[in-house]
């Protein structure tokens, strides 16, 4: 099992939503978000994992982010990024991976912040070993042009964090706990 931190962001989803469903083979694992902590495995324990996220989150305020804008990631999913906000994200995903969190932290891969609304993979992905994939060109071609009529400039705030329990074979996760900041 694996722990993951998620912003669920409170905007008009509809339209992103219907893109994930035909896109992104994770839709139905985890509801659309932004991940402040990627998936780490339970050894870490629940109770020191949410202690620290706690103890993180009290030197936090809620603060507005911008969602405007679409990226390819190095793995092959298409991203909707930040336009504003993205430095406190950025800074709070960089606190929060210290003490408990600190030897999962993947210094190797810029964080960006975003919403992952496609995967453009042929055959399988694995996500514990993201580099073993071949890029779709004409499949993320085809999407893109489909995404890029998304109403992306949309704005929320990120006062709640999510801490999310997702099974070994990343099919199915619930939401377990709420931080606020």
């Amino acid at each position: 099992m694996y722990y993951s931190l998620v912003h669920y962001p409170q905007i008009d989803l509809s339209k992103i939503n219907e893109f994930r469903r035909k896109y992104d083979p994770y839709v139905d694992v985890v509801d659309t978000h932004i991940t402040m902590v990627f998936p780490v495995p339970d050894k870490i324990g629940k109770d020191a994992l949410a202690e620290h996220i706690e103890e993180k989150l009290s030197n936090w305020n809620p603060f507005e982010i911008t969602i405007h804008g679409l990226e390819k990631a190095w793995d092959h999913w298409l991203f909707l990024v930040l336009q504003d906000g993205e430095q406190e994200v950025v800074k709070l995903h960089d606190d929060l991976y210290t003490a408990v969190l600190g030897p999962y932290l993947r210094s190797d891969i810029e964080f960006i912040p975003h919403i992952a609304i496609g995967l453009f993979v042929t055959g399988e992905y694995d996500l514990r070993d993201p580099h073993k994939t071949t890029f779709d060109q004409t499949g993320y071609n085809e999407a893109l042009k489909e995404a890029e009529a998304l109403d992306t400039g949309q704005q929320c705030l990120v006062d709640t964090l999510t801490l999310v329990e997702i099974d070994d074979e990343f099919r199915r996760s619930r939401d377990i706990q709420q931080f606020h900041l």
